[in-house]
């Protein structure tokens, strides 16, 4: 039992926010976000909170990037005096009134992966080393794969989320140096122009064997492309982030779809609720990072494991 105690702490990551932006340029209609991943987190967060003992954590369950439902929601926590607040702001623009109004209460203002100026904390992800792990990856196995280089590759991007950039500047960045020929880079974030993007890509170039997702569900969808062609996945590499069960799974299953920067939803969870605490009490880190795990085909009890956290 620690030896302060929290009245209330609240968490507002908005479900359709969950790496699919509203803000983004997306082709595509809208999609439900990837299975399970933000639902992890909120259950880890609750049983953390009990564990941690004198805390109560307040959970925001807004969805479809509803600004007003968010709005509506951090509105409350704030008339309600909590002790800290951390979000996923939909748009953060909206929310700068309502910090200042909490932190003029004492409240503390945190956030995640999208820091806000005057933020009293916030937990994010490490892209570029998450981004250079993939890069790393990808260039190995075309260097055993393709050693002439006769290969062209599509990587993707959000661009309304700088703190992401490295996801896609990385394996960019390690594809010329390998003088592959990135025949597509275009903002996606979802299945459906995962999808769309691959098809159109391999009708323009023929010998696109390469395709790098800027999260699980956009490499999901150029899979699916892959099969719809009838190319052989041993000579396709695609590539995601995030670890979602669907992205597991099919990595785990073998075929084009090889790897993954998972961010846990546990460790996540943890660091959400540690640098709540230190803002309210004063005392820890109040900035932290979820390092990624890399998972790739062969790795079935980290698979396992990770799997494991999404029940």
């Amino acid at each position: 039992m620690s030896s302060f105690c929290v009245s209330s702490w609240s968490f507002s990551l908005t479900i359709a926010r969950w790496l699919t932006p509203s803000r983004s340029r997306r082709r595509g209609p809208e999609r439900p976000p990837p299975r399970g991943t933000p639902a992890a987190v909120k259950n880890f967060l609750e049983q953390y909170g009990e564990e941690q003992g004198c805390t109560t954590v307040l959970l925001d369950n807004t969805t479809e990037s509803n600004l007003e439902s968010q709005r509506a929601a951090v509105e409350n926590w704030v008339t309600q005096g909590v002790d800290s607040i951390l979000l996923w702001p939909v748009d953060e623009s909206a929310f700068t009134s309502l910090q200042k109004q909490a932190q003029d209460q004492g409240i503390k203002w945190l956030t995640y992966a999208s820091p806000m100026e005057g933020e009293d904390g916030g937990v994010g992800f490490d892209s570029d080393e998450s981004g250079q792990a993939i890069a790393d990856e990808m260039s190995a196995w075309i260097a055993e794969n393709y050693p002439d280089g006769d290969v062209s590759a599509a990587v993707t991007e959000i661009t309304a989320l700088g703190t992401l950039s490295g996801r896609w500047e990385k394996p960019a960045a390690q594809l010329e140096a390998d003088g592959i020929e990135v025949v597509s880079q275009q903002n996606c974030a979802d299945q459906a122009c995962g999808l769309q993007i691959a098809e159109d890509a391999l009708r323009e170039n023929p010998n696109l064997r390469v395709f790098i997702g800027v999260n699980d569900d956009v490499a999901l969808g150029a899979k699916k492309a892959f099969d719809n062609a009838g190319i052989d996945p041993e000579t396709v590499f695609i590539a995601g982030s995030d670890g979602t069960p669907d992205a597991l799974a099919a990595i785990k299953n073998g075929g084009a779809f090889r790897v993954t920067a998972a961010i846990p939803p546990a460790p996540l969870a943890d660091d959400i609720l540690q640098v709540s605490l230190a803002a309210i009490t004063g005392e820890g880190e109040t900035n932290r990072q979820t390092p990624p795990v890399l998972v790739r085909h062969g790795d079935d009890a980290t698979i396992d494991e990770l799997l494991a956290q999404f029940d």
